[in-house]
């Protein structure tokens, strides 16, 4: 552990209107709410490196990952026109194959396809590759998709920026099963209140070393197409 992380005094608030179910329901589990929910976050480790390559905030739902998120930036999304294939939607041919490889997104055909018609695992894959770039943050990463799928990617993704000048990159998740996958430089864990050393998994192994020798559930991390 790097640092035991605090939380602010001042607590984020959000008030609603009093109403017949909210009266129902403090009826039928004997509770009281007065209308107003409070939220105290975690505060950003003092010795939070300015430059790295990769950083995660892990925890479970409704502990802070979010609104911690946030003190890095905004997410940035992109619409996508069914009109236009997936890869021309980059800022040059380069630049699609280039993004597209970098998170394990392998099937070429699916490239050419409009987004709509994508798997979910597709959909994950292609947004994350027009969304990486130093300084990004991503919310929910890996949310939506297989863990197989969710460490294949994160392998991919984790390579690619620690092969290019790409910093800053900040994914927040509630699965830790990805982290050795992606070998962050940090981990602030929501849950603990623990800011730790990326490296801090007992059974951490430098997955990206033999990348091409791996195999999870039968399926090659380099080649998996889903």
């Amino acid at each position: 552990m790097i640092e035991k992380l605090i939380k602010k005094t001042i607590p984020l608030t959000s008030s609603v209107v009093k109403d017949k179910f909210i009266e129902a329901s403090e009826k039928a589990f004997d509770c009281v709410f007065n209308g107003t929910s409070s939220f105290y976050p975690w505060q950003l480790p003092t010795t939070l490196p300015k430059r790295f390559k990769i950083g995660v905030i892990v925890g479970s739902s409704g502990s802070g990952k979010s609104t911690l998120l946030k003190e890095f930036g905004i997410e940035e999304n992109f619409d996508w026109d069914d009109n236009k294939s997936i890869i021309s939607h980059f800022l040059n041919p380069d630049d699609g194959i280039e993004k597209l490889s970098s998170v394990g997104f392998n099937s070429i055909p699916s490239w050419y396809k409009s987004y709509k018609v994508l798997s979910n695992g597709e959909k994950f894959r292609a947004n994350l590759a027009r969304k990486i770039k130093t300084g990004c943050v991503i919310d929910e990463y890996t949310s939506v998709v297989d863990r197989t799928v969710a460490k294949a990617a994160s392998m991919s993704l984790s390579r690619y920026i620690k092969n290019t000048n790409i910093e800053n990159v900040i994914l927040a998740t509630c699965h830790k099963d990805i982290i050795e996958w992606l070998e962050p430089d940090w981990v602030i864990n929501t849950d603990t209140g623990e800011f730790l050393d990326g490296f801090f998994l007992s059974d951490q192994k430098l997955k990206s070393t033999y990348s091409n020798l791996n195999m999870i559930n039968g399926s090659s991390l380099k080649t998996i197409i889903i």
